[in-house]
């Protein structure tokens, strides 16, 4: 199945070739978790910090389906210090 694969970060050196800025296809089998992307990406999981599916975060057990979006991020610093959001 086909899902696109979304990259933010660092994590964009995963990105299959033939994908553009932090875009690419990716061509997965049938039945394939979230888990199972980063496994065949050799992506170190400590370099996620956060995967959605379709928009939604979701767990390493997710199951993807043809067409999803899988988003992948890393973790994220800055700001200032007793910054807040409101």
């Amino acid at each position: 199945m086909k899902v696109t694969l979304v990259c933010f970060g660092s994590l964009r050196d995963l990105l299959p070739g033939g994908g553009t800025s932090n875009r690419a296809d990716f061509d997965l089998p049938d039945g394939a978790t979230a888990g199972d992307a980063l496994e065949a990406l050799g992506a170190p999981g400590r370099q996620v910090f956060a995967l959605l599916i379709d928009g939604r975060r979701a767990t390493l057990d997710a199951s993807l389906h043809e067409g999803a979006e899988l988003t992948l991020m890393p973790p994220f610093s800055g700001g200032a210090p007793g910054a807040r959001v409101t």
